[in-house]
């Protein structure tokens, strides 16, 4: 197996990364941002995902026979602001490396950001609920989603809100509510925005292992809780001596100028349980 893997500093894929090193008789590669420091190695490439001349180059190079392509862009805020952007990266950026890569497996990571949250399913959202996504971030996901369709042999996972550090310690929804915290700064979160907070180690091994499986179709990795962004914060200052004035709580409705927002977006991860035989742990327990 030689394996490619894309976008190795998300907060989903770098344990994923991880889980994959640990493997014997393989080869492991993978893709970080041009901005990135970290990780380092020989196998590590510096490269934007919609660099067309470079992406060629490695794929050539590698001769990858599996991809795991997790690079994108999630920010709300950033997406909103610069749609092109989002659409280059997110929608693009797969289309060419599915394109390059029609002769190996292709797993595609996309998010919960699919779905609106407004009219949740008893359950979460399974597989084949119809997305309906109303952010640019939700709306370049599924785009993407439909580009890895074309593929021979694709799969897509959609995953819950990766609760855990980053590499770099500058991603995801940990490190930004304790980066804030360090700092004094205050932290207002919503309380009726509910996502699927999993547990960042628990997603390297169940995507590392629906990956070695060689799933086709769609699977959701997510763990059993349900949480507000609130009481994520609550959780993360329980764990913490910071001050608990610093979080405030409001509602969707309430927020001004701010991007769209998801609601309830909890995924049901039934089927990838299923498959794997194993549980997730609930994550801040």
């Amino acid at each position: 197996m030689r394996i490619l893997c894309t976008g190795i500093t998300s907060t989903h894929a770098w344990p994923a990364f991880c889980e994959l090193a640990k493997l014997k008789h393989i080869e492991l590669f993978g893709i970080r941002p041009p901005k990135a420091k970290l990780p380092v190695g020989e196998n590590i490439f510096d490269v934007c995902i919609t660099d067309t001349k470079r992406i060629t180059e490695i794929v050539e190079q590698v001769k990858p026979t599996h991809v795991l392509h997790a690079a994108g862009v999630c920010d709300l805020d950033g997406c909103e602001a610069d749609p092109e952007r989002a659409e280059r990266i997110n929608v693009q950026g797969t289309k060419l490396l599915s394109g390059l890569t029609q002769n190996a497996y292709f797993m595609y990571c996309s998010a919960d950001l699919v779905f609106s949250g407004k009219n949740p399913p008893q359950g979460g959202y399974a597989e084949h609920h119809e997305p309906d996504p109303v952010s640019v971030v939700g709306r370049t996901l599924l785009a993407a989603e439909m580009e890895v369709q074309k593929h021979p042999k694709w799969s897509i996972v959609r995953i819950g809100l990766p609760m855990g550090p980053s590499i770099q310690g500058k991603k995801g929804a940990v490190d930004w509510i304790e980066s804030r915290f360090k700092k004094g700064r205050p932290v207002t979160l919503f309380f009726d925005e509910f996502r699927s907070a999993t547990r960042t180690d628990d997603i390297g091994k169940m995507i590392c292992e629906l990956f070695l499986h060689e799933v086709t179709g769609y699977y959701h990795v997510a763990g059993p809780s349900t949480v507000s962004l609130y009481d994520m914060g609550k959780t993360i200052l329980k764990y913490d001596s910071y001050d608990h004035s610093l979080l405030t709580g409001i509602y969707i409705e309430e927020e001004k100028n701010g991007p769209p927002r998801v609601y309830d977006v909890s995924l049901n991860a039934k089927k990838a349980v299923s498959k794997l035989g194993w549980k997730p742990k609930s994550w801040g327990k």
